[in-house]
């Protein structure tokens, strides 16, 4: 028993001696400035990180009479024609960084397509490259959606209310959608580089927001006008207006 007695007491006098040592250690660290001067350089000397900016402006639309065949350079560099019937383009516009460097997470929750009043909504629909699109019937007739674009090919085969598809879309560009069943049914996905785009609101007005500085081509697509392409840049927290003219 004494010799159990005597060990405990001499492992308790070593610890203290120990702890006791590192005390002193730190201590002449700190009396030293040693410690003051590693927190001030690990957090008050680092450089400050460059602040994100933002793009906005306005998308105008012009109008004029008569029917004119259009060749516009599609997204991603892809040749497209159109025959526009007015001459003048839609309001559903898309603005967008054509690239951006890093790479990006896919959203938390899948963007929907819905088959909703015989109709495809919404009408245009910009995702991130590599995400998957939910495509639920919520109509009580059976829908058929599918697409025949070089972009993604697909075809979802008839399905009634209350069942949904779903598509990955692993390459940039555009995709048109349809329904195999009712023909006057139609949508866009546009697969799209980096998350830096946005819809145009009803007044034409856009915001990108989190953009890190650096040169960016920007765009803004609209269905029946193709492509218009600027470029840009944007310095730290920097607030860049930039408008579009179709």
């Amino acid at each position: 028993m004494k010799i159990v007695i005597m060990l405990v007491s001499f492992a308790t006098a070593l610890i203290f001696t120990l702890l006791g040592e590192d005390v002193k250690f730190f201590q002449k660290m700190s009396d030293s400035g040693l410690i003051k001067y590693a927190e001030s350089e690990s957090i008050e000397n680092l450089p400050a990180l460059p602040a994100e900016g933002k793009i906005t402006g306005k998308v105008f639309v012009s109008k004029s009479g008569g029917t004119a065949a259009r060749s516009t350079k599609g997204l991603y560099g892809k040749s497209t024609s159109r025959l526009s019937k007015s001459g003048s383009v839609d309001k559903k516009a898309i603005v967008f960084i054509v690239k951006a460097p890093g790479k990006y997470p896919l959203p938390q929750s899948r963007p929907v397509m819905r088959q909703k009043n015989i109709a495809i909504v919404p009408h245009v629909l910009p995702v991130l490259l590599g995400t998957t699109v939910d495509f639920p019937n919520e109509d009580e007739i059976y829908h058929n959606i599918f697409s025949l674009s070089e972009t993604k090919t697909f075809d979802l085969g008839r399905y009634s209310k209350g069942k949904s598809k779903s598509v990955t879309f692993n390459t940039l560009g555009t995709v048109k959608v349809f329904c195999d069943i009712h023909s006057q049914m139609g949508g866009v996905i546009l697969v799209l580089q980096n998350p830096y785009f946005t819809a145009v609101g009803i007044d034409g007005s856009y915001t990108i927001s989190g953009v890190p500085p650096g040169n960016y081509e920007v765009a803004a697509w609209q269905e029946n006008g193709g492509n218009k392409i600027q470029k840009i840049t944007v310095g730290s927290g920097e607030h860049v207006n930039l408008d579009f003219s179709f």
